[in-house]
């Protein structure tokens, strides 16, 4: 279902309904613009790829926004189902209302375009909106205006003189008005035209002073003198409280698609969305509030507001990735139409839903839809209980919900709830892999460790400073290969290394990294790096021995250049 401001009122308390009544929404958008700044690298920290996001992508409009409702039927596994479409403009309904300013990015119009966006659509028929902070400031410019109003009333009961270059237009005006004395004429009401503000001013109080009693009400509208006569203090007080509603109704069609995302954090459902981070970003930023400068101020106001939020980029990459070999949104819905998944049963009312074999990719609706039923198809082959149960409750899914998905940088994801990990793991072939330390003031200490282990009999790990294996090989850390697995832990800043190693490690206890090859697989166990403690104390760490088949030590070969 298309909603633009013609129907966007009409259908408001639907779409409330719907989110309330709810099992989870998922969601999605389109934007003129993916990035304005610094493109993301393969070793930036979830702190430096917010902060990215933040500078170089926010001044672009979000135009299209999808949001699917799902609603379990009780006791069954079917789903009932209605989408919206929303066009989203941000046209200032008044002159006080803010005027946006965004930006555009060509190849993001040309794709919109290439995909069939109804820029007519979009343009005429946008829904406005209002973050809360840019609906305060109306509201106080509105408030400003009615005590200036008030004042100025109070201050025309000052009787000043009239300058005499002045007199003809006061004497025009009041001839004007006089002619409402006349029990001949028949109109109600007169416009002075073409009077100047202080003139208007000159006008009521020679109005108050000459035809007191008379039941003449003077006043202004848009820049014109209007005089009526026959209106009693009763109609005046009613027509106060009816401009004060229109007002209000003003800010509410200011604030307007703003409404849906404030009703949909208030109703703490869980949001679905398939590589989400950017979506809510722009959710929060455009219609919320500003995104703070601090990231972890950011993960806090981020969870506080959608505190469950399930990115099935990331559910997909981590639970299912034998199963869907590509995380691109046509690749998990390409997949999920296949065995062993089984596609849910979903009741959709006409003209409120999407036939999944009918490609609509990069409708913000359709996108939105197929994301709602990849997280209930996989959901439903993740979890093995007999019982039927609210997507939100399953067990399967609680590891998963709350970590957002980073492009192109391997083995790390935002994590709403929890510190970020400390280690990234970047692998190259399968027996060498860059290891990004965050916190670079880890790496002297990762260093001593290393030189402690005992020496072997086999070639061992080398290790090697990242600036002197690139000198020597003339290469640069590349984005990230697309098999990856995590490591756990958190921290602040990056220190890159090289970790290379012909052995293949046995089981053990601590985090698992595994790198999967059709001919070959490797696994890495290291144990817990206690992070810096908050009093600034310098952190300690364990590394877990790493053992052959034959029970050797490893060899540490360590850069002594290591920065």
């Amino acid at each position: 279902m298309d909603v633009t401001k013609s129907n966007f009122k009409k259908l408001l308390p639907e779409i409330l309904e719907a989110i309330d009544s709810s099992s989870f929404l998922a969601v999605d958008g389109e934007f003129t613009g993916l990035n304005n700044g610094h493109n993301i690298t393969a070793f930036d920290t979830p702190k430096q790829y917010y902060s990215k996001i933040r500078s170089g992508a926010l001044d672009f409009l979000f135009v299209q926004f999808g949001l699917s409702v799902f609603k379990q039927v009780k006791g069954h596994e079917r789903y009932k189902n209605k989408t919206y479409v929303f066009y989203l403009f941000p046209e200032p309904l008044n002159r006080d209302a803010p005027d946006c300013r965004f930006l555009c990015q060509a190849s993001s119009l040309t794709f919109l375009a290439q995909n069939g966006f109804n820029f007519n659509k979009l343009f005429r028929e946008g829904i406005p909106y209002l973050k809360q902070s840019d609906e305060d400031s109306l509201r106080e410019t509105l408030a400003e205006k009615s005590r200036i109003r008030a004042n100025a009333v109070q201050s025309n009961n000052q009787t000043i003189p009239i300058p005499k270059q002045f007199q003809p237009a006061v004497d025009a005006a009041m001839e004007k008005i006089k002619v409402l004395l006349s029990p001949n004429f028949d109109k109600e009401e007169v416009h002075v035209e073409k009077c100047s503000a202080f003139v208007r001013k000159l006008v009521y109080q020679t109005v108050r002073e000459e035809l007191s009693g008379k039941n003449i009400c003077v006043e202004t509208k848009n820049g014109t003198l209007v005089a009526r006569r026959g209106v009693s203090q009763e109609q005046l007080h009613k027509e106060k409280q009816e401009k004060a509603e229109k007002e209000e109704e003003t800010i509410q069609d200011a604030v307007g698609f703003a409404t849906i995302i404030r009703r949909i954090a208030a109703s703490r459902k869980l949001i679905v969305g398939h590589n989400v981070l950017l979506d809510l970003c722009h959710m929060v930023h455009r219609f919320i509030d500003p995104l703070p400068e601090d990231y972890l101020e950011f993960k806090e106001m981020l969870h506080t507001i959608f505190p469950k939020i399930l990115d099935t980029k990331y559910l997909v990459s981590e639970a299912l990735s034998d199963l869907i070999p590509s995380s691109h949104l046509p690749g998990v819905v390409e997949a999920i139409m296949k065995s062993p998944f089984e596609l849910p049963k979903i009741d959709a009312e006409e003209n409120y839903s999407y036939e999944i074999q009918n490609e609509k990719f990069h409708n913000a609706g359709y996108d939105a839809y197929v994301t709602g039923l990849s997280f209930i198809t996989a959901l439903r082959y993740l979890d093995t209980s007999k019982f039927i149960k609210s997507p939100v409750d399953v067990g399967a899914i609680q590891k998963y919900l709350n970590k957002l998905f980073l492009m192109k940088i391997p083995d790390a994801y935002i994590d709403l709830e929890r510190r970020d990990r400390s280690i990234q793991i970047n692998w190259l072939s399968d027996t060498t892999a860059w290891v990004a330390l965050q916190d670079r003031s880890s790496a002297s200490k990762v260093k001593e460790c290393l030189e402690d282990r005992p020496v072997s009999k086999s070639p061992g790990v080398i290790v090697k400073w990242y600036k002197r294996y690139s000198a020597s090989t003339g290469t640069v850390a590349s984005s990230p290969r697309p098999n990856k697995r995590k490591l756990s832990g958190s921290a602040p800043a990056i220190t890159q290394k090289t970790l290379s190693t012909p052995l293949p490690p046995t089981g053990g206890e601590g985090d698992r990294i595994s790198k999967k090859r059709k001919s070959s697989s490797i696994e890495l166990n290291i144990g817990t790096i206690f992070e810096e403690t908050e009093n600034g104390s310098e952190a300690l760490m364990d590394l877990e021995s790493c053992a052959s088949a034959e029970g050797d030590k490893v060899n540490f070969t360590i850069d002594q250049d290591w920065d």
